[in-house]
């Protein structure tokens, strides 16, 4: 194998592995690249010798490390940072103002697990097992640590 096609598989397949990192997901451009990166390695071990194959292993891992660490300098990598913040939490026991008795509505269905509107405070709630649709009359049967289970009532 030609030199020309040596240095050919490996630029491509360097431009492979970026394409991977930074543009398309999915794995298989990569492992393309890769591979590419192996063959253009192989090759220069085999037809050119250790100086040739040394040379080679370490140009294409100098580049894909000077490559990865400008990516990471310029910030290239946040657009794979997940930028919102996830307030939502489940009932707070220190906070929870519901008793045993309390009368509210579900917000959505119960399955056995929904949201429901008690006492002016929206809440998880739970049944015992039972499936209830939004905006029917619930009341509070007990309450475990910060689970609160509800019943349907008559009213």
């Amino acid at each position: 194998m030609t030199l020309s096609l040596i240095i050919g598989l490996l630029v491509f397949g360097i431009v492979l592995v970026l394409v991977e990192i930074f543009i398309t997901p999915g794995i298989i451009v990569g492992i393309i690249g890769g591979v590419m990166i192996t063959l253009g390695v192989y090759f220069a071990y085999r037809d050119f010798g250790d100086v040739y194959g040394h040379t080679a292993l370490l140009s294409t891992l100098a580049v894909l490390s000077v490559t990865i660490f400008l990516a990471f300098r310029n910030g290239a990598w946040n657009r794979f940072a997940m930028k919102e913040v996830i307030d939502g939490k489940a009932n707070n026991i220190h906070t929870l103002k519901v008793d045993v008795g309390d009368v509210g509505v579900t917000l959505s269905a119960l399955r056995p697990a929904g949201t429901a509107l008690l006492n002016g405070q929206k809440m998880e709630v739970h049944t015992e097992g039972d499936f209830l649709l939004a905006n029917v009359s619930v009341e509070v049967v007990k309450r475990i640590q910060n689970k609160i289970f509800v019943k349907r009532t008559n009213t």
